[in-house]
């Protein structure tokens, strides 16, 4: 797991570029069902449920581009792995390869997100929020 994280952590893509990226992927995901008429209600579901937490994963991620800041980046990293190589996969295995629309979409989708994914440097340039306490006496 050691090693993972180090490959991980050694992008060429600052975090705060990934960052502003996932909000149109986010829409992307969520429009594509819509804009081309996918004919297959698994592709629309499964793509309407991915593009929601991608955009839980870009407003709650612990960079510059996130809005809640909780999720640590290096777990985003592990998200977007898992749900870009699902995109590429689920075509295949859900049954709806056969419809050429969502094929594409789902294929063209995760490869790009996979590749952005294993190009980005995932690592929090977040400042650490200072305790909310007043200082203790001694």
């Amino acid at each position: 797991m050691a090693a993972l994280n180090k490959l991980m952590a050694r992008g060429i893509v600052p975090p705060e570029v990934h960052g502003v990226l996932d909000y149109p992927l986010a829409a992307i995901i969520i429009a594509g069902p819509i804009v081309f008429d996918f004919h297959s209600t698994a592709a629309t579901v499964i793509a309407l449920a991915f593009g929601a937490g991608a955009a839980v994963l870009a407003v709650g991620t612990a960079w510059p581009t996130g809005i809640v800041r909780v999720i640590p980046p290096l777990l985003h990293g592990y998200a977007d792995l898992t749900v870009t190589v699902a995109l590429i996969l689920l075509p295949f295995i859900v049954g709806f390869d056969d419809s050429t629309a969502a094929l594409l979409f789902y294929v063209i989708v995760g490869g790009a997100g996979l590749l952005a994914t294993l190009a980005t440097r995932f690592e929090s340039r977040v400042p650490q929020a200072r305790a909310m306490t007043a200082p203790q006496a001694s």
